[in-house]
């Protein structure tokens, strides 16, 4: 069954790889394509070392809920065809539309979050915002849409309406009808990366929220991460049964899904 998941789910799982700036492992004095994503997305830790631009987007799938939205393969042309064998496919950008850039859509990838009449502003992996041609993060790109370098675009299977520029665009009704349930209303795990001190997200103030609502700390909630929210974290953690064993300093994902922490768009 397709997952009840938003594009927004996708957008901010990205958009906090981007805050932190994610890089691949630098060894030898080269970017070696080394990268949590593929280590971290079923099926793909074979390709760990290969170019990873699609593997990203199938990460942040996974991390929202159902990897199945998206094409699941690594390699650029086989998400174009099977874009196109799925009906999902446009010249035109959508606001969660998968960007296929280069010859015939086979060079790289991004997650469109926005887009205008002349530019579409993306989320990539394996890119960067110097020009150069090796790719080494996670980046918030923004680009033109007549760039001859973009090709078209792929539309994930939703829950929601696509909002697209394509004036001949007409969802699957089938797809809006189906849900999981929690994958809607509730945040997917950040990562235990995510939980440094300082971090600046809607997403910290909304759990810090859920954390005082349970009664798992007394401090005042901000969009900051502090000490305090670690504290309530531990407590938290101790209230849930300490799954997973003792309290490592930040909460595991057991026992964030247990919070059920609301999307903080």
């Amino acid at each position: 069954m397709v997952a009840a998941i938003a594009p927004q789910t996708l957008f901010e799982l990205g958009q906090q790889e981007a805050a932190i700036h994610y890089q691949e492992d630098y060894v030898s004095s080269t970017w070696s394509n080394l990268n949590r994503y593929a280590k971290e997305t079923p099926g793909m830790a074979g390709y760990d070392g290969q170019s990873w631009c699609v593997i990203f987007l199938l990460w942040l799938a996974h991390r929202a809920g159902d990897v199945s939205i998206i094409p699941n393969s690594p390699d650029c042309l086989t998400v174009v065809s099977t874009y196109q064998s799925w009906g999902r496919w446009s010249w035109y950008p959508a606001v969660g539309a998968e960007v296929m850039l280069g010859t015939n859509g086979g060079d790289h990838t991004g997650l469109v979050y926005a887009y205008d009449s002349t530019r579409i502003w993306t989320i990539e992996g394996n890119s960067n915002t110097t020009g150069a041609a090796e790719g080494d993060g996670v980046y918030l790109r923004v680009r033109n849409r007549s760039d001859a370098n973009v090709y078209g675009y792929g539309y994930p299977k939703y829950c929601s309406p696509m909002v697209t520029a394509d004036p001949a665009w007409v969802d699957d009704g089938t797809l809006l009808k189906t849900s999981s349930g929690t994958a809607a209303a509730y945040a997917p795990y950040p990562g235990a990366d995510w939980f440094t001190i300082g971090r600046t997200s809607p997403l910290v103030l909304a759990a810090a929220n859920r954390l005082i609502s349970v009664g798992a700390g007394s401090f005042t909630p901000t969009a900051d991460i502090g000490s305090g929210d670690l504290t309530a974290w531990g407590n938290w953690h101790v209230t849930c049964g300490s799954p997973g064993g003792a309290y490592t300093g930040v909460p595991n994902e057991t026992i964030w899904r247990a919070l059920q922490v609301p999307h903080s768009h």
